[in-house]
């Protein structure tokens, strides 16, 4: 992948993130769209709509880009945890600071493509990611799982409330 189209893959994957961020108003809070979609304002269903976008994004990367398979999953995969504790950690520090959608929009997008920036170092450089090709898939099935599980069942932890007061 070229460098200059980072900011362009940002660009699309948050645009693409704020229209399933609002699906869940717009679908009349269907069962569905709890799954995809942010139903509350804490940091973790912020990004939970961006993280989607991010992966599907990875697949159609895949198709067109026709990578080294194993070192850009293992790349993408690590990018994507990074996109997901950068997002989670800044969206739980801004919004004591200030709650304005159009910072957490740019929050967002700089952590989209810090994300990618380093997907793309990690994919160019010559450590030999491949190698934990199986950690790294075990840690997306883990991750994933964890999406589905907590967009129904949050736990008592801040990144899952709506403010910080305990």
């Amino acid at each position: 992948m070229k460098k200059r189209y980072l900011p362009l893959n940002a660009a699309v994957i948050c645009i693409c993130g704020l229209v399933l961020q609002i699906s869940y108003e717009v679908s009349d809070r269907a069962p569905w769209s709890i799954l995809v979609s942010s139903i509350n304002d804490s940091p973790w269903e912020l990004t939970k709509p961006f993280l989607l976008v991010y992966i599907m994004w990875s697949f159609i990367e895949m198709s067109y880009m026709r990578p080294k398979l194993l070192k850009y999953v293992c790349s993408r995969i690590l990018s994507m945890h990074m996109m997901l504790m950068l997002s989670c950690t800044s969206l739980f520090m801004l919004r004591d600071i200030v709650y304005a959608p159009w910072i957490i929009f740019v929050c967002i997008f700089i952590c989209i493509f810090l994300s990618e920036l380093l997907e793309h170092i990690l994919y160019n450089s010559s450590l030999r990611l491949e190698l934990f090709f199986v950690p790294v898939i075990i840690s997306f099935c883990v991750l994933f799982g964890c999406v589905l599980f907590c967009s129904f069942y949050p736990p008592d932890f801040v990144f899952f409330k709506v403010n910080s007061s305990l």
